[in-house]
């Protein structure tokens, strides 16, 4: 869904994790990229490589160029907005009563 953030484009995601690997969404969408707003290790000027250490022919020709990124990165940082990561639903089956419990949250972004 393409949003603007301040005159950037932007695009909100939904994804899933599917191995519950740490930074599993993260790094890919940074390999691809399109790192999470906020993101501090595998966005613009984080900890980790950027664009998930690909460049060049490897990385994808629909990439956010390092402009955009860093104009986006600025914004957010002006804003003091963390990672714009935000779990949608939870649901688990508690270890005493086997009850499933569900939890819904709607995005602050």
């Amino acid at each position: 869904m393409p949003q603007e953030l301040e005159g950037n484009a932007v695009t909100r995601l939904s994804l899933t994790s599917v191995s519950g690997r740490t930074h599993q969404l993260n790094v890919h969408c940074a390999a691809f990229g399109h790192p999470i707003v906020g993101d501090s290790t595998y966005g613009i000027g984080g900890d980790a490589s950027p664009n998930g250490g690909l460049a060049g022919e490897t990385l994808s020709s629909g990439a956010a160029s390092l402009e955009l990124q860093q104009s986006i990165s600025d914004v957010a940082k002006g804003k003091s907005m963390g990672p714009c990561v935000h779990l949608k639903h939870l649901s688990f089956k508690h270890p005493a009563t086997d009850e499933v419990l569900s939890f819904e949250s709607k995005s602050p972004f």
